[in-house]
């Protein structure tokens, strides 16, 4: 039932980082497009601003979950395999501390800040920040996934190591 779950998580977050990029490059086409027949398309800018946010805490999600976030590995592998797997579990767990901290404080944010508006679209801030702890729901998801399943899926279980 978990893969099945998972799965259905990361086509979920698969699509929406599509519509993101699709849209961001349609309207930044639009933009560039009508400053040079000189036309005002008020709220471009805005929209653009708002799609990179989900875009980026989106894809940060997909990468965790892919294992394809940028990670140090030449002092981890010079210890024990056994000493490794401490390592990894010491940072998997500062990692869910982190993103538990950004829910927390990212569900504070979002809903202090619905009732404020953005200056030219007058949509909520607070979809902004949504994004914010969305993204750490499933990236601290991701990685308990990896930490009890650490072969399951993902970019063929590799990290982008230095």
């Amino acid at each position: 039932m978990l893969p099945k779950l998972t799965d259905n998580i990361v086509k979920v977050l698969s699509i929406l980082c599509v519509i993101a990029i699709t849209g961001l490059t349609v309207i930044v086409f639009v933009q560039v497009f009508s400053r040079f027949i000189k036309l005002s398309m008020p709220g471009t800018e805005e929209l653009a601003r708002l799609l990179i946010v989900w875009l980026t805490f989106l894809g940060t999600s997909l990468a965790i979950h892919q294992k394809m976030h940028l990670g140090v590995r030449y002092f981890v592998g010079l210890v024990s395999k056994n000493k490794q797997r401490v390592i990894d579990f010491v940072i998997h767990i500062i990692m869910i501390v982190f993103f538990g901290i950004l829910m927390i404080y990212g569900f504070k944010l979002t809903w202090s800040t619905m009732a404020t508006t953005s200056s030219t679209l007058q949509l909520p801030m607070g979809l902004f920040y949504g994004v914010i702890p969305i993204s750490s729901i499933f990236s601290i998801y991701f990685i308990l996934n990896n930490m009890f399943n650490p072969t399951s899926r993902g970019a063929k279980g590799r990290e982008a190591t230095l």
